[in-house]
């Protein structure tokens, strides 16, 4: 008897591919962690091995370092300071009177002489006022002299007991008030005649224009509307702040040279006049003011300048550059290489800050090898190898070096795969 086919219902599926299909997946994620923690311990094994190969290379290889040795101070040291130079006097022209600009006859740059006049102002209403004024005064001295004519014959006839006394009284009075009328109408015109003059614009001393601030027809107002400056350049003065440290040194009569930029290897004279004999809490410096001859008007006021002081020195200190100095919590410090080749650190108490030489009071010797632009890690005991200015370093060479025997490596890499 043949047994008949059952049909398969629809939607069945094989139950053993899931498992294999998920045994499959754990066995790819157990291989991609074995991947991740290798990669992590050949990374970390590398940090550790570049590490030890830094540390054994700097045991074994001293630091290259530029020595100097301390000087002993000059006769005199140099004290350079920033300044400013000045005019001697600087003179706003004012117009005192109001009108219009009639003319200027100098301009900017132009070399005047006290009394030139640098512009007029016309002052219609000044001058009626002024025409006005005098004509009041003709008319208070014509009554002046006919009141003193009738007091006068009032004096006579009172004296004569012609008339009364009350008649030589009122004479006097009237010619008493006819005096002070004139003299009223006199001041009113010292005024005016004096807003007249303020029309001309005078130079109050021989100097130099260095502003012009006006035009003709422009309306100038009495309220002291400045028109022109004039400077007074010779001699010129000049501003410096000289640090506290040095304030003593530098007193009235002390000599300095300035310089500047636009006159290379040109040094101007100049000499202390004054100084404020205090200190600015601001920035701890005292103002010192000196003065330079500028007959030939080469300098300019405004200008920056370098003023070389020469100060005396102590004579039993030592200088040093100031890029050999270290910051280190128990103060400031310099790097000393013994003669076994090993550092020492020796703490150095600063005596005056020159910029770019530093005096050391006490803590060095003449003989000291001094390291200059030492490394934030230099410690004592450290190792380090002194070279000559200039002489390359072990890191240099050794930077110069690796590229060509990198490409001399793939070089003989190329050639032995063609031989192959």
């Amino acid at each position: 008897m043949k047994t008949p086919n059952i049909p398969e219902k629809a939607g069945s599926t094989d139950t053993s591919a899931a498992p294999r299909r998920f045994k499959w997946l754990k066995l790819l994620l157990f291989l991609g962690a074995i991947g991740l923690v290798s990669v992590a311990i050949f990374l970390a094994s590398r940090t550790a091995t570049t590490k030890r190969l830094q540390k054994v290379t700097s045991e074994t290889i001293p630091a290259d370092v530029q020595v100097v040795f301390p000087q002993k101070p000059p006769a005199s040291v140099e004290l350079q300071l920033p300044g400013h130079t000045y005019s001697y006097y600087e003179a706003p022209i004012c117009a005192q009177t109001s009108g219009y600009l009639k003319k200027w006859y100098y301009d900017i740059g132009a070399k005047v002489k006290a009394g030139d006049i640098l512009g007029e102002i016309d002052t219609p209403e000044v001058d009626q006022e002024l025409s006005q004024a005098e004509a009041t005064l003709a008319t208070g001295k014509a009554k002046l002299t006919l009141a003193a004519t009738n007091f006068d014959e009032a004096k006579r006839l009172w004296q004569t007991n012609v008339d009364s006394k009350r008649d030589f009284e009122t004479m006097q009075a009237d010619y008493l008030a006819q005096q002070s009328t004139v003299n009223a109408d006199t001041y009113a015109v010292q005024r005016l005649q004096a807003l007249e003059n303020f029309k001309f614009l005078r130079a109050p001393f021989d100097g130099i224009v260095t502003s012009r601030s006006t035009d003709i027809g422009d309306y100038v107002s009495g309220s002291g509307q400045k028109l022109f400056i004039v400077d007074q350049e010779n001699p010129l003065r000049v501003y410096v702040c000289v640090p506290e440290n040095f304030a003593k040194q530098v007193q009235v009569g002390t000599k300095a040279d300035l310089s500047l930029d636009e006159f290379p290897g040109r040094l101007f004279p100049a000499t202390v006049v004054t100084t404020a004999n205090a200190v600015n809490p601001t920035n701890r410096t005292e103002l010192v003011e000196l003065q330079v001859p500028n007959p030939s008007f080469a300098l300019w006021p405004g200008a920056y300048t370098e003023v070389h002081f020469r100060l005396k020195s102590a004579g039993n200190t030592l200088f040093i550059p100031a890029n050999a100095l270290l910051f280190r919590r128990e103060g400031p410090a310099v790097g000393v290489v013994q003669s076994d080749g090993n550092v020492k650190i020796c703490q150095v108490h600063i005596g005056e800050d020159l910029g770019t030489q530093l005096e050391i009071i006490n803590g060095l010797s003449p003989t000291d090898q001094i390291i200059v632009n030492p490394s934030d890690s230099l410690s004592t005991g450290m190792k380090v190898h002194v070279v000559e200015p200039g002489t390359p370093s072990v890191a240099e060479v050794m930077d110069r070096l690796l590229p060509e025997a990198m490409q001399l490596k793939v070089t003989n890499c190329r050639s032995s795969n063609v031989d192959r």
